[in-house]
């Protein structure tokens, strides 16, 4: 479970911060524009990060964290390092595209009236008039005219990132036999076969765009591996290293947390995971027995351990933590779905239809409750997935 926390709290962070390039947003935005990103001879200790001579300051990396604050609603406690993490990894990225955009010399000019249609854009999202808006900025010492230069140059930056994007791939074609190929996989089984040019079109675009995608991502990660970035903030560093598997770094980062006295149950969570990536399985036992004995009723504890018990094929003992778990979440609805996929994991499947009736439950007494339609539609969508993620209904 550990590893789908992080992978999909990438995929989450990068349309939040996408979203965020495009739109500004609003809670934040100014302080994030108006800043200058520092360079030249800076203290390092002064930023969150540094991308070769320019510093990521703590108030930049909270303004985007407020924008996208929204996002972290349903996110546990050990998914919230992860998803800052991503959060920063975007920042980090964007400020190497644009030094490349100025390597390059990309120069963009931008219509009064496409800044326009931004802001327009902004008041409906956030259903707002334009005097709103104004005084939306000024309680926080924002000017309209300094929101107009901002969103002019968000739209530049974003508009200069775009073109070395698509400078990276912009020689990449497909060939006759990548078609020809692809089709035969496609509909090797099917049995209502369709004409080769009646979807030539369709494989083409999407034969193209995964070699454009590849070929980006190859991009910038090589340039990642060239640029001089440091990530300043302790527990941010130590995450970082776990995600990069480098887990002899994360575990003497992670400990020097414990031993300040600034671990939480998150970090011993982290610290076990990182000694289990070394192997040192011992090691991330004591861990969690260690964490356990000071946040007892700490049920994301609980099932994390379970993970780990579970992947080390103990699934009895992985039971019992599920079990502590679900008594200790009591009402929690995110933490009774997370154990009821974990018990379909290790195949305990009475154990998961009493999770799946304890959802139930509590969905009923969110509909009890319920005074908003959108509120409603959320719990319904939640529900479905989690039937359509039974086996038995399978």
């Amino acid at each position: 479970m550990f590893d789908n926390l992080r992978n999909n709290s990438k995929i989450i962070v990068y349309i939040v911060v996408a979203a965020f390039i495009v739109t500004g947003g609003l809670m934040g935005f100014g302080s994030y524009m108006s800043q200058n990103t520092p360079s030249g001879n800076t203290n390092s200790s002064q930023y969150i990060a540094t991308v070769n001579d320019k510093g990521i300051t703590p108030q930049q990396f909270l303004s985007v964290l407020r924008n996208s604050a929204s996002q972290t609603n349903n996110l546990t406690q050990a998914e919230v390092i992860p998803f800052r993490l991503n959060v920063l990894n975007s920042m980090i990225e964007r400020e190497i595209l644009l030094s490349e955009a100025e390597k390059m010399g990309v120069s963009v000019e931008v219509d009064d009236k496409v800044v326009e249609n931004r802001i327009d854009e902004i008041l409906n999202q956030n259903n707002l008039t334009e005097d709103e808006l104004i005084e939306n900025l000024e309680s926080q010492d924002y000017t309209y005219e300094q929101f107009k230069s901002d969103i002019r140059k968000n739209i530049v930056e974003s508009e200069r990132i775009n073109r070395v994007k698509e400078s990276t791939y912009s020689n990449i074609e497909v060939t006759e036999e990548e078609i020809q190929n692809t089709y035969e996989q496609r509909y090797q089984d099917s049995e209502d076969k369709p004409a080769l040019e009646d979807v030539r079109s369709d494989i083409k675009e999407s034969i193209l765009t995964q070699k454009q995608n590849k070929t980006y991502n190859n991009w910038l990660e090589n340039k990642k591996a060239e640029a001089n970035v440091t990530i300043n903030d302790p527990v941010l560093f130590a995450y970082n290293a776990l995600d990069k598997e480098n887990y002899e770094v994360a575990i003497d980062s992670f400990n020097n947390l414990v031993e300040n006295d600034n671990a939480s149950a998150s970090i011993y969570i982290y610290l076990a995971e990182s000694y289990a990536g070394a192997e040192k399985y011992d090691n991330a036992l004591e861990t969690y027995n260690t964490a356990i004995e000071e946040y007892p009723e700490n049920w994301e504890l609980r099932l994390n351990f379970g993970d780990y018990l579970a992947q080390r094929k103990e699934n009895e003992k992985a039971i019992e933590e599920y079990n502590k778990a679900s008594e200790i979440a009591g009402n929690n609805y995110y933490a009774h779905y997370q154990l009821f996929m974990a018990f379909n994991n290790i195949g305990a499947s009475d154990e998961a239809e009493r999770e799946m009736q304890k959802i139930s439950e509590i969905q009923k007494q969110r509909e009890q409750q319920q005074q908003s339609g959108d509120q409603s539609q959320e719990a319904s969508s939640i529900e479905e997935e989690i039937e359509q993620s039974n086996p038995n209904n399978n």
